[in-house]
């Protein structure tokens, strides 16, 4: 069936890859369960991506991974929603509500410690930045 909608030029396609990865983060399960099936979705999704990304696809296909869409969710959002071609819409003023996902690089940080290397999320930090941590300020200095 991948094929067949990559295929087909009536297709509008958008994909947020590694989304799959959110619900099993949010899982109370054991880990080695959580990992096998990490395993599964992604080769799944890989094969799924394959096809999109083929010479042979004709549909119109766009591809976030989540931490891009994380980073700017209304964008990508807007975007689905122009590429829909109803006329007067309104335009995205607020992003949707977004799951917690406070300690999910340190969840993807445990699948590669388990031997898995989960690469269609994106990057994700493996720690929250500090809210209260300033930078450190540089001293100005004078360039004759």
């Amino acid at each position: 069936m991948n094929w067949d909608l990559a295929k087909d030029p009536n297709a509008q396609i958008s994909v947020i890859s590694g989304a799959w990865a959110i619900p099993l983060f949010q899982s109370n399960r054991n880990f080695s369960d959580i990992r096998a099936d990490a395993a599964e979705l992604q080769r799944i999704e890989s094969e799924h991506l394959t096809a999109l990304r083929s010479p042979w696809a004709k549909a119109r296909i766009r591809i976030w991974t989540l931490a891009d869409f994380m980073e700017t969710p209304m964008e990508a959002l807007q975007a689905v929603l122009d590429g829909l071609g109803a006329k007067n819409l309104r335009r995205v003023t607020e992003p949707p509500k977004m799951a917690d996902l406070t300690g999910f690089g340190q969840f993807l940080q445990n699948l590669k410690n388990q031997g898995m290397h989960p690469c269609l999320m994106g990057d994700f930090p493996t720690e929250a930045p500090n809210v209260n941590e300033r930078p450190s300020r540089r001293k100005p200095y004078l360039v004759r």
